[in-house]
């Protein structure tokens, strides 16, 4: 009897074992390659942020253009250095906007991203490539601008110059924000609502003068007066005469 319940539970042991170790096969993979890697995420084009507005630029450039300054934003007097400039709080201090206007020349207008290449070329050019310039392509409002910093010094103390580039209208259009290191995340939205509000008409085209036109009066008569209408016009003709 003690053999039998030993021998059945031996047999129950077994079966448990086998059944805990046990695994379901993997499916087999369809299309007879491995398994496909989850797709990327789609990379998102970042937001910038825009500080409120304030108070609105006079008009530039004989009122080509125009933006609106970030509120709390006073003007600077203004100077050949520059189209415009503004201040936070210090009038000789920083953080401040300059908007600069040079000639594009053959540098297409930066309609798009891809349209800004030449333009984030030229300014290789002109600043190099490190990675203090970190020059980007950056969507603002209904512009595209190209985006690099300068490391830069204010009274000795560190300083950063961040710089948003644009071509329109065959100009070439650059905004400045100058500030301390430390305070540059903080005044980055200023500089993209300045940016954002940038209004650039285009330059009206100089209108031909037009020609003369054939006069509809007619011709002045050559006849000769008779003798009596000419006598009469002779006294007209001297009381008109002045004296030397």
């Amino acid at each position: 009897m003690m053999l039998r319940m030993s021998l059945v539970t031996c047999a129950v042991l077994l079966v448990t074992a086998l059944g805990c170790t046990s695994e379901a096969p993997a499916p087999a993979p369809s299309g007879g390659g491995g398994a496909a890697p989850p797709a990327p995420a789609p990379v998102k084009a970042p937001k910038v942020s825009l500080a409120p507005v304030g108070e609105a630029t006079p008009p530039l450039d004989g009122g080509r253009v125009q933006s609106n300054m970030p509120e709390g934003w006073k003007f600077l007097p203004r100077s050949n250095d520059y189209l415009f400039a503004a201040y936070y709080e210090d009038k000789a201090g920083i953080p401040r906007l300059v908007l600069r206007e040079a000639d594009a020349g053959d540098l297409p207008q930066t309609s798009s991203a891809d349209s800004a290449k030449q333009l984030v070329a030229k300014i290789t050019e002109e600043v190099g490539s490190d990675k203090d310039s970190a020059l980007t392509v950056v969507n603002i409002g209904d512009s595209w601008y190209v985006r690099y910093e300068k490391a830069m010094k204010f009274r000795s103390l560190a300083a950063n110059g961040v710089f948003l580039e644009t071509v329109r209208s065959g100009k070439r259009y650059s905004i400045e924000l100058l500030t301390y290191s430390v305070d540059k995340e903080k005044f980055l939205p200023a500089l993209y609502r300045f940016a954002a509000d940038l209004k650039v008409e285009a330059a009206e085209e100089p209108v031909a003068p037009e020609e003369e036109k054939a006069s509809d009066e007619p011709a002045e008569s050559t006849e000769e007066k008779p003798a009596e209408e000419s006598e009469k016009d002779a006294p007209a003709a001297e009381e008109g005469a002045s004296e030397e």
